[in-house]
């Protein structure tokens, strides 16, 4: 297929899908969702632009472009080293060390008394009638009424301990990043051994997916779904028994990330594959794997927590098969939004790695692929059932859900390279490679104009001398994710959300402790989107503290000397 062509096809069928989302979520207003906000705000622009881009590079996309040597380790694993390096500084430089959604502060929080060897922490007595207010959601229900307990499984968690014990949390997403790009060259060069170039291709577009970059410097687990899952297949791939028993293992542990269903999502379709070519022993090894996935974290694992904690209390439980299989069906039945979520991963990609994975579907042929011949096959399925889970998912930098198939993308894209193209002909992929380039440093600025307001937020709270501070979410846009400790660690201020408290609590609060308030009057000069909404409740909670003077706002700490005083004025003096 010539280069014009793929540039012309993917900028056509791109535009056909970004418009049919812009209509239906914008013109014909579907629910203005978060989603759709940042949609709005990052991807539409975003995919506008490049769009463009590659429908103007088309007549010069065909030819040699430049000559790539041999992606030996002595050059990917040095250009690994440098995105992992990249991800870790952004944490601090993008992100102000600050995880914007309660996802990752859950996480983060689980991992704070993972480091202190407890599987839970304990609430303290003075604190426990106000539980709910201080862990307003994702909390498991086993023991709630003693302890707080991160709702999702502990893996991720535990990978954050173990490299906060090492000096730094924030590591464990860009090693992640990097032992799951390691993994991806690997597969990569064992499935395209004669043509260097279509590695080259499958390597970089996992290294400019700004997706895997920038979700690396949060705490979601979903770079590790990504690095868990391509160590997977490359254990897979190597065979043996060694081989297939260390993947095992490997599934076994991704599976406890967070929610357990997500590797059998991407392991199913592997194991029909084997079933097709007759691997009739590896195809039951793989099955049992799934068996023991549901055994050890749907089954096992809230046993533990029951015995380890006590009876549920505060919330139904939801740990069950039953219960993910029915919660599951419910979303896909009202939380459905394939043409948001899959625009905001076509953002956040590659610009050619949709076109190019089509080749490497269309580089199928029917009758290997029916005896089990074409590995295209479980990677073009996976990649389907996770665009078709195309769940709302609030936050996310491009679409997370589908974060563990970034992998089988690029690898379907080198597929399709390598059936399709003429050999080290390169020119459409350094011109892909530089409108990715633009579209990522635009979404940089974006993230960074997003989070800046939420982290200034959380900083001027965290300077409060207060003993409480109480969070009027009214008037901003997820506000209510700003209640939270200080490094997963509830304390000084102890942070509540107003709205989950009565007015006995709101009282006895402002008799025993000193409380001040933050509300739209401090979080909306520091440029928290507007968010409109109305509580009669609240108003009377806040015509009540206004009445017993226990309405004081957050307010920064005072300047301890001249200089610091000159910094706070911005040296007006």
């Amino acid at each position: 297929m010539s280069a014009r062509r793929l540039f012309l096809a993917g900028a056509i069928g791109l535009t056909l899908w970004l418009g049919a989302t812009f209509v239906w979520h914008v013109t014909w207003r579907q629910g203005l969702s978060l989603p759709v906000i940042l949609f709005l705000d990052q991807d539409f622009p975003l995919l506008l632009g490049s769009l463009l881009l590659l429908a103007l590079a088309a007549p010069f996309a065909e030819g040699k472009g430049i000559r790539l040597p041999r992606p030996t380790a002595r050059i990917i694993v040095p250009l690994i080293l440098l995105m992992g390096l990249a991800a870790w500084a952004g944490h601090y430089a993008l992100f102000q060390n600050y995880a914007i959604s309660r996802d990752e502060e859950v996480a983060r929080f689980a991992a704070a008394y993972m480091r202190e060897g407890m599987f839970a922490r304990p609430i303290p007595v003075e604190w426990e009638p106000y539980r709910r207010a201080i862990m307003p959601e994702f909390f498991s229900p086993f023991g709630a009424a003693d302890y707080w307990t991160a709702a999702y499984l502990p893996v991720n968690s535990a990978i954050q301990a173990l490299f906060w014990q090492l000096g730094d949390p924030n590591l464990a997403g860009p090693v992640l990043l990097m032992a799951g790009l390691l993994a991806l060259w690997r597969v990569a060069l064992r499935l395209m051994p004669d043509r260097p170039d279509a590695v080259w291709v499958t390597v970089l577009l996992g290294c400019s997916s700004s997706q895997l970059w920038i979700t690396a410097m949060t705490p979601y687990a979903m770079t590790g779904h990504f690095a868990l899952n391509m160590i997977w297949l490359a254990l897979v791939l190597r065979g043996g028994v060694l081989g297939h028993g260390s993947a095992g293992v490997v599934a076994l542990v991704a599976a406890g990330l967070h929610q357990w269903h997500f590797p059998p999502l991407f392991i199913a379709p592997f194991i029909l594959w084997m079933l097709l070519a007759r691997r009739w022993t590896v195809a039951a090894f793989h099955a049992l794997t799934l068996v023991a996935i549901v055994i050890v974290w749907a089954k096992l694992w809230p046993e533990f927590l029951l015995h380890a904690l006590g009876a549920p209390a505060d919330v139904r439980p939801s740990a069950g098969v039953a219960d993910k299989v029915g919660s599951l069906f419910q979303r896909l039945g009202d939380r459905w939004q394939p043409l948001v979520n899959l625009s905001r991963y076509i953002a956040w990609n590659d610009i050619l790695m949709v076109p190019l994975t089509v080749l490497g579907m269309a580089a199928m042929r029917w009758r290997t692929m029916i005896r089990g011949q074409e590995i295209a096959l479980p990677l073009a399925l996976g990649c389907f059932a996770g665009c078709m889970l195309a769940l709302a998912q609030g936050y996310g930098w491009g679409f997370r859900y589908a974060h563990g198939f970034i992998g089988p993308f690029c690898l379907l894209a080198g597929l399709g390279w390598a059936r399709f193209r003429p050999q080290d002909a390169l020119r459409p992929l350094v011109i892909g490679l530089c409108i990715t380039a633009l579209g990522s440093v635009f979404l940089v600025w974006r993230t960074h104009a997003f989070v800046a307001p939420y982290a200034a937020s959380h900083r001027l709270i965290d300077s409060s001398q207060a003993d409480v501070v109480l969070v009027d979410p009214r008037g901003g846009l997820y506000v209510t994710d700003l209640v939270r400790g200080r490094n997963g660690v509830p304390g000084k201020p102890m942070v509540m959300n107003l709205g989950m408290l009565t007015l006995d609590q709101v009282d006895e609060l402002c008799k025993s402790y000193v409380v001040e308030l933050f509300d739209r009057a401090e979080f909306r000069p520091l440029g928290v989107p507007l968010a409109r909404w109305n509580l009669s409740r609240m108003d009377t909670l806040r015509a009540h503290m206004k009445e017993e003077g226990c309405d004081k706002p957050v307010q920064p700490p005072l300047p301890e000397t001249f200089e610091d005083a000159l910094n706070a004025a911005d040296n007006a003096m």
